[in-house]
């Protein structure tokens, strides 16, 4: 065997540990295309499924409320005979706010604001609630223009209760004591049973505009809403949340 000198083997050395390391590798722009592409479908995947999930706990939270709301009007009724309405109302009463181009319910006065119904049923109204009974303890709404998911303590709405979308409640109560709630099927237009039975045979019910801020689907009722599929006044395809549904 032939001793290598210092140098050689050095010079050896080297090449060898040149020959084992990797080769430089780097994206093509067609795979840097292609990646960005697959990022960007499955994040608008990802978006998709969370503005859906949102939506469903939306509803889930009004159709909370519209329950309670009614089974407060019905706890009332049992505690003093009558319902939470003032006694110069000999029809049915709607509690609510009307958006522009939308009129009462057919057969209904209009009570006011729900925040007269909301005194009561919290025990603020003690001349309509003598005993102070707080048959309906909402949260407060969140801070937001319009205030969401309870009650409004904003100028313009103080009191009244809001729903997740920002349009106050609306409560029908069958203050003519007839057992029946409007002389059409509901406060909706359809004719094919998607909104109820007609007459709906109940005490009372709450609704919830939904997100486009005026009953049935359609255009938005303003800015602060959006726009969905379906027919203004009409219950089918609309995100509208009904108590008796």
């Amino acid at each position: 065997m032939i001793p290598l000198s210092r140098a050689a083997f050095q010079r050896f050395s080297r090449s060898r540990t040149s020959d084992l390391r990797p080769l430089a590798s780097a994206f093509t722009l067609i795979e840097l295309t292609v990646v960005m592409l697959i990022i960007a479908t499955l994040a608008a995947l990802l978006m998709t499924g969370a503005s859906g999930a949102f939506e469903r706990a939306r509803k889930t939270q009004a159709k909370n409320d519209v329950t309670q709301i009614v089974t407060a009007v019905n706890a009332f009724y049992t505690e003093y005979g009558k319902y939470p309405v003032v006694s110069t109302i000999t029809t049915d009463a709607f509690y609510g706010t009307l958006p522009t181009g939308v009129i009462i319910p057919t057969g209904c006065a209009n009570a006011g604001t729900n925040d007269v119904l909301f005194n009561i049923l919290r025990g603020i109204d003690t001349t309509n609630n003598p005993r102070a009974i707080v048959f309906l303890s909402p949260n407060a709404a969140r801070n937001t223009t319009p205030p969401k998911g309870g009650i409004s303590q904003s100028a313009g709405t103080v009191g009244q209760y809001m729903d997740v979308w920002g349009s106050p409640y609306a409560i029908v109560i069958d203050s003519d004591y007839n057992n029946q709630i409007v002389t059409t099927p509901s406060p909706y237009s359809d004719t094919d049973g998607s909104a109820g039975p007609s007459p709906l045979r109940l005490g009372a019910i709450a609704y919830s505009y939904g997100k486009n801020g005026k009953p049935g689907g359609g255009a938005a009722a303003s800015s602060a809403f959006v726009s969905e599929s379906g027919t203004a006044a009409k219950f089918k395809s609309s995100s509208d949340v009904l108590s008796w549904q």
